[in-house]
């Protein structure tokens, strides 16, 4: 007795649906790479909590200064403050926020962190903005930006990805982090004021092909369980610890 078989259709598609579709896949994959390599979102990075904190410390510690200050650029270039805080609140700012920030295991994935400068507050108030610029190269090898409070008009993150502008302007709590060479600039203000953090991370993996194979691998091994081990052969034959083994291979190769 024949089985029956769950699909009566021709066994193998018209070859100009599988262009189709081929096509159709290539156009998703390469916008997905694009969009991982290009930036990063993180809804509530910083907690409702840490952000009042952090409120606290600028109301009580803090003075608001010229954001020209410590630009070396043009100075109609930008219309914004700075938080001036002394050395002790800026270890307690910066606490708040890598407890976080560590804590983020995408964006480990997405940056390859080696370490980080101190955060700074900035304020743009009505009629602020801040012109298309470079972040200097010397901080860094990625930017992020953490929106403190989203109750203001304008004042839009603006990128400059694969020959478009693309604006962000996020919950309070969450952050973008982008490659730090990546053009941008800040819309004006129209109403009330922006408040955000930003800091600057480099990274332990400078070649762009070794980064996309780290975050590659670091995908897969997400999607992986890893399993117990009892001999050194398990860890021969197991696609978890192949690939975690490649992983630090890179990161070894890339600290060297």
């Amino acid at each position: 007795m024949d089985k029956k078989k769950d699909y009566d259709g021709p066994l193998y598609a018209p070859w100009w649906k599988v262009e189709k579709g081929r096509k159709r896949f290539q156009e998703w994959l390469n916008e997905r790479r694009r969009n991982v390599s290009n930036y990063l979102i993180i809804e509530e990075n910083l907690p409702k909590k840490d952000v009042d904190c952090i409120y606290r410390l600028i109301d009580r510690f803090g003075d608001w200064e010229d954001g020209n200050v410590t630009y070396t650029g043009e100075k109609e270039n930008k219309v914004n403050q700075q938080l001036r805080i002394n050395d002790d609140v800026k270890r307690q700012l910066s606490d708040i926020v890598f407890t976080q920030v560590d804590n983020k295991n995408e964006f480990y994935i997405f940056t390859a962190a080696k370490s980080s400068e101190l955060p700074m507050v900035t304020r743009t108030s009505v009629g602020g903005y801040y012109r298309p610029h470079h972040d200097n190269p010397d901080l860094g090898d990625y930017s992020t930006t953490i929106f403190l409070n989203d109750d203001y008009e304008g004042g839009e993150l603006c990128l400059w990805f694969d020959g478009k502008e693309k604006k962000f302007k996020l919950p309070a709590g969450s952050s973008v982090t982008y490659r730090t060479g990546t053009p941008h600039r800040v819309n004006e203000v129209t109403k009330g004021h922006r408040d955000v953090i930003v800091f600057w991370t480099r990274t332990k993996i400078k070649d762009p092909f070794m980064m996309d194979l780290y975050r590659g691998l670091s995908h897969a091994l997400d999607n992986i369980d890893e399993p117990k081990y009892h001999t050194l052969y398990d860890t021969s034959t197991c696609p978890h610890f192949i690939i975690k083994s490649l992983k630090h291979s890179i990161l070894r190769k890339s600290t060297n």
